[in-house]
């Protein structure tokens, strides 16, 4: 082979390789440029969720007391046997709680959201309010003691929707409301420091010191009501997301009966009727959601 026609065979080569390199080169510089400068893509929050929570309740309740017969009026406000009327009791109610809650996201577009949930939770939300007066006898004697009234919650749930704002996902702020139920129980009970009776309109009481209570009453019964709140959700990553929410929840006024447990013959059972505020309680909690 003669010295051009290897010159010529050398060339051809340099200038294929070249041009191989400058294609590579031009197909490189484009993915990674688009694969850096691209944005990410957003969390897609649709779809449905399951999860489980824990928290606190707290409110501030009262209860109050009117006589419901002749020989309870005497016995109190009437003022037989230095009797005085039951005063108002102020106290608190509050415990932790737990349980778990279901619900279904639909993402508007890149900032709205819109949805439903439901959610259950076993509590011991408990509180106490102490009354003392003075319990009138005839004739004309009486007993210092205390009308004492326990109110608790076992259960609740809520029934929601959400609608929330994704100001920088993928963080979530939402309101909340809908339907509340709730299990609550009250009691009452007057364990007399005294013994004594009073009759008065064909009602009557009758009191011993260290027997069962003088007047007693309770009940549990599930009310409902409604509930209102908002909370923020962090997506921990694609399926699992943390929520931090507060909630006010009412569920209506209940009433309570306390009654006589010992009469005089031929003579019905003198009571009073407790009124209680609102069961209106503030939930904080905290939970995780596996987003299916």
């Amino acid at each position: 082979m003669n010295r051009n026609r290897v010159c010529g065979v050398i060339a051809l080569l340099v200038f294929g390789v070249l041009g191989s390199a400058g294609s590579l080169a031009d197909e490189m510089t484009v993915a990674p440029a688009a694969f850096i400068t691209s944005p990410m893509r957003s969390l897609a929050w649709t779809g449905f969720y399951i999860g489980g929570n824990g928290g606190y309740g707290w409110s501030s309740s009262f209860v109050s007391y009117s006589p419901n017969d002749a020989a309870a009026q005497a016995g109190t406000c009437g003022g037989v046997g230095k009797g005085k009327c039951i005063p108002r009791a102020d106290y608190y109610t509050n415990g932790p709680l737990a349980g778990g809650q279901a619900g279904l996201n639909w993402q508007i577009n890149s900032m709205w959201l819109t949805g439903v949930e439901a959610d259950y939770q076993w509590a011991n939300l408990t509180g106490q309010g102490v009354s003392p007066f003075h319990l009138g006898f005839s004739p004309g004697s009486g007993t210092n003691t205390n009308m004492i009234a326990s109110q608790s919650i076992t259960s609740f749930g809520t029934a929601r929707v959400r609608m929330g704002v994704l100001l920088a996902n993928p963080i979530l702020l939402y309101g909340t409301g809908g339907l509340a139920y709730g299990r609550v129980g009250e009691t009452l009970n007057v364990q007399s420091t005294g013994s004594g009776s009073l009759s008065s309109g064909g009602s009557s009481y009758s009191c011993i010191v260290g027997s069962s209570a003088c007047f007693s009453g309770s009940s549990s019964a599930t009310l409902v009501g409604w509930t209102a709140g908002g909370g923020a959700e962090f997506a921990l990553t694609s399926h699992l997301t943390f929520k931090a929410e507060i909630l006010y929840v009412d569920l209506g006024v209940p009433k309570e009966t306390a009654v006589a447990q010992t009469t005089l013959a031929k003579t019905s059972p003198s009571s009073f009727t407790a009124s209680l505020s609102p069961v209106g309680f503030v939930v904080a909690r905290g939970g995780l959601n596996f987003r299916f």
